[in-house]
């Protein structure tokens, strides 16, 4: 079964686009926590380099955060040259996590997942990319 999408949406860019050298970008997206779904967030590099995600998750169930570079805008965990970056980021219920990278993609999947249905608390994506 495919991951559930989440949509990303750009909050932030700085005064010179997304694309500009001394631009940082943040991306969010949210989800609600009611199921034991994949929900991933699919999202561009903006030709920067450090990557910092995290999760602000108020719902009663532990949320494991992991990301992937991946060649396309539309590539799939399990497809050929999707990668996973580093090791997963487990939030407990009620708090937030982050983790960073410099691992450069052309693309990125951050996949969000509970091991039981939770309390219909949306749970919050960002994203913060920077040159």
């Amino acid at each position: 079964m495919a991951d559930t999408k989440i949509t990303a949406a750009i909050e932030h860019v700085g005064p010179y686009g997304p694309r500009g050298p001394e631009s940082a970008v943040l991306i969010t997206g949210s989800y609600v926590a009611d199921d034991t779904d994949y929900h991933a967030m699919y999202f561009g590099c903006y030709d920067k380099r450090f990557v910092t995600y995290g999760i602000d998750n108020p719902s009663d169930q532990t949320v494991t955060v992991t990301i992937y570079g991946s060649p396309s805008a539309t590539a799939q965990v399990g497809d050929v040259g999707v990668f996973l970056i580093g090791t997963s980021v487990v939030v407990t219920t009620g708090a937030y996590g982050y983790d960073t990278t410099d691992d450069g993609f052309a693309f990125y999947i951050m996949r969000c997942v509970s091991a039981i249905a939770g309390d219909d608390e949306v749970v919050s994506l960002f994203v913060h990319l920077f040159r």
